[in-house]
């Protein structure tokens, strides 16, 4: 319960974009008046949609990519979905020709990951810092570890990933866990996989996990009271990394026992490596589920990199993106009709003058105000059932002969059509309980109407 309540306080400090609306993106004005068509861009949609699900989708484009409006004469809903699209598909850049010209593409591309490649690269490290683990929660999870490991918090691995690096020798890029050419960054995650720190990507020849432990310098980023685990690979580079460091010690740091030459492990040491080992094979358990849902990084797929930088910025949005997947089901967060919205045929983020006709979600005055408005109106409804059982229940609400004109403060629903349309509304200065159903043409507050009927346009 404990974990719940710390899961939960984090939703509430660092989730807030799941109650925010789509903002607010003018399109880029160019010289063809008309929106061109994504070719299959259902199919994307759909692909997309199938690997990461509603929400990563949602804060991708609101958070993340929906600051500006980006070139070319397409949605900018669909030109950060089909971004999306090429790290999921793990398609290149030229394979999205058959969706919109390659010119086009990389336009888009650019703008995205090259516009400023330094602030995009802070915001993904801050987000990942941030929103899914604190110290409390990471304490609270590891209290499920097996024995002797109930202080361990983090775990910490390497990734490499097939590349082809237009600016580094091949030799310098080869894998001995490839076999080929590739990209190495080390990813720290805590007991449930959610990924908080990735490091820098580099040629995976020259930088073996600890030389690159020392690089993304993990004293820094870990707090005093966790401990790391760590495979043997990393052993001889701790002193190293103690040395920079004022607060943390070796009891930051869970390794397996090294066996000396010509000593063998004893029965109690044996058993440690090898519960530590199955221990430590969570983190290689997300790096196939990360593979599996970003084929981008798979040991299939060979990325042609011009900068090193994005493939780095790309691997932590895959990481972040996994990250909110993981956690949507880890605390079964509900998605709400406007996450959904990327989904629709044609829909774009709203222009200002768009944004006064679509659907706003009501703040909590407004939910409590409808809450106690349905209840008062439900009781109402009962008291006269009760009191007349020869009347029809619609009847008791209103009575059709009724010729007084109503004021209305709010319209909050509707029922029939045509002349038999009635409103559910709250009458000026009568108080929530004074909900009540009234024909149309008794409502004397036209615009309150019409304001009520705006607001529900976009589900009509």
């Amino acid at each position: 319960m404990d974990e719940v309540l710390e899961h939960d306080a984090i939703v509430q400090n660092h989730w807030k974009f799941l109650h925010k609306d789509w903002p607010i993106i003018d399109r880029v004005k160019h010289h063809r008046t008309e929106i061109a068509a994504v070719k299959d861009i259902e199919a994307i949609k759909t692909f997309v949609l199938n690997r990461l699900g509603v929400l990563p989708v949602f804060f991708f484009l609101t958070v993340i990519f929906g600051t500006r409006a980006y070139s070319c004469p397409y949605r900018n809903v669909e030109k950060g979905i089909m971004l999306l699209y090429v790290l999921v598909k793990g398609v290149s850049l030229s394979d999205m020709a058959q969706y919109i010209p390659k010119t086009s593409f990389h336009t888009i591309h650019k703008e995205f990951y090259i516009h400023n490649p330094a602030a995009l690269n802070r915001l993904l490290t801050t987000l990942l810092s941030e929103m899914f683990s604190t110290l409390k929660s990471r304490h609270l999870a590891a209290e499920r570890n097996p024995d002797p490991f109930k202080n361990v918090t983090l775990n910490l691995d390497g990734h490499d990933s097939r590349v082809i690096y237009v600016n580094a020798d091949k030799a310098s890029l080869y894998s001995y866990k490839l076999k080929k050419s590739g990209f190495r960054v080390q990813v720290c995650t805590d007991m449930n996989n959610m990924v908080l720190f990735v490091s820098a990507p580099a040629p995976c020849r020259d930088y073996n996990d600890g030389t690159m432990l020392l690089r993304m310098g993990i004293q820094s980023k870990i707090h005093k009271l966790d401990c790391i685990a760590l495979d043997g690979g990393y052993n001889l580079f701790i002193s190293k990394l103690l040395d920079s460091s004022d607060e943390l010690q070796y009891e930051n740091f869970c390794y397996p026992i090294r066996k000396m030459r010509g000593i063998a492990l004893t029965v109690e040491e044996a058993s440690y490596n090898d519960i530590f080992g199955s221990f430590r094979s969570r983190i290689e358990s997300y790096f196939g589920e990360m593979q599996s849902t970003f084929t981008k990084f798979s040991h299939t797929v060979v990325n042609k990199v011009a900068e090193k930088e994005t493939f780095g910025v790309q691997y932590k949005l895959a990481c972040l993106l996994m990250n909110i997947k993981r956690f949507v089901a880890l605390r079964n967060i509900p998605t709400e009709q406007h996450h959904m919205f990327w989904l629709q045929d044609g829909f774009d983020y709203p222009s200002k003058p768009e944004k006064e006709t679509m659907y706003t979600l009501p703040n909590i005055k407004v939910k409590l105000s409808q809450s106690e408005a349905l209840l008062a109106t439900r009781k109402a409804f009962f008291d006269m059932a009760i009191s007349s059982h020869t009347q029809a229940a619609d009847d008791d609400m209103v009575s059709g002969d009724d010729d007084r004109e109503y004021e209305a403060e709010k319209v909050i629903g509707h029922r029939g059509e045509g002349s038999e349309r009635e409103y559910h509304i709250l009458q000026k200065n009568g108080g929530v309980g004074m909900a009540t159903w009234v024909p149309a043409y008794n409502i004397k507050t036209k615009n309150k109407v019409t304001e009520y009927l705006k607001s529900i346009q976009s589900f009509e």
